[in-house]
């Protein structure tokens, strides 16, 4: 968070131009200073028995020790189930724990029932504790809203009749990735979408604000869910 940088230039360019810094109409960006790679070759959505494609990664603090926890996507509209991980982080800030190899290998790994997941959020409520795992489906239709699900190795709830089409659609319209912030106890997440009126954009038609940043707490999603 200490290395985002507010793109003052409005323009299709990408990067630092005439004036100060672009990013193709975002106003900021924050850039990449180091990257892990799948070993064995490129990822594939083509079933969940290949390697994944990551979707959204968030942060656990209630782990120990803290860790990262991902999630791969598959389209809404399908039929895969999304497999989750979970990636411990060393002593040293700021990196993942490794092997003697230098291989970051997941701590944990679980497949899940549900598919067109776009975010994900693990929490425990004691340090350490058995983690629930939050995970949002962004439906991918025009207008649809999201359905927010929470998992866990005994089984998963969902908050009911609340939806229009379907009972269990309460959360955010194309919900993207999701992170707790401790000191409020508050869930953050965003909508992905700034589409024309037909859900996609083509550049000529004017498009529909529909990229929100919001939060709710904790708190109050899980005594929604039944």
């Amino acid at each position: 968070m200490k290395r985002i940088l507010q793109a003052a230039v409005n323009s299709s360019a990408v990067g630092k131009v005439s004036g100060g810094w672009s990013a193709d109409g975002y106003q900021y960006v924050m850039p990449a200073i180091g990257s892990y790679s799948l070993a064995g070759g490129a990822c594939s959505s083509t079933n969940d028995d290949s390697r994944p494609c990551f979707g959204s990664i968030s942060l656990d603090r209630s782990s120990v020790p803290d860790s990262l926890v991902a999630t791969e996507w598959f389209s809404s509209g399908g039929t895969q189930p999304a497999r989750i991980w979970r990636y411990d982080f060393s002593s040293e800030p700021g990196y993942l724990a490794t092997d003697s190899s230098s291989h970051v290998n997941a701590s944990a790994a679980y497949e899940t029932n549900a598919v067109g997941l776009q975010g994900v959020l693990s929490h425990s409520a004691t340090s350490g504790g058995t983690p629930n795992f939050y995970v949002d489906d962004a439906r991918g239709g025009v207008g649809q809203h999201g359905i927010l699900w929470r998992q866990n190795t005994g089984g998963a709830t969902a908050a009911a009749n609340c939806g229009q089409d379907i009972m269990y659609a309460c959360w955010g319209q194309h919900t993207e990735s999701m992170s707790y912030w401790w000191s409020t106890g508050r869930v953050w997440t965003l909508t992905e979408w700034a589409a024309d009126s037909t859900g996609h954009w083509t550049g000529t038609d004017h498009a529909i604000p529909q990229r929100v940043l919001f939060s709710v707490p904790l708190a109050s999603i899980d005594s929604s869910l039944s």
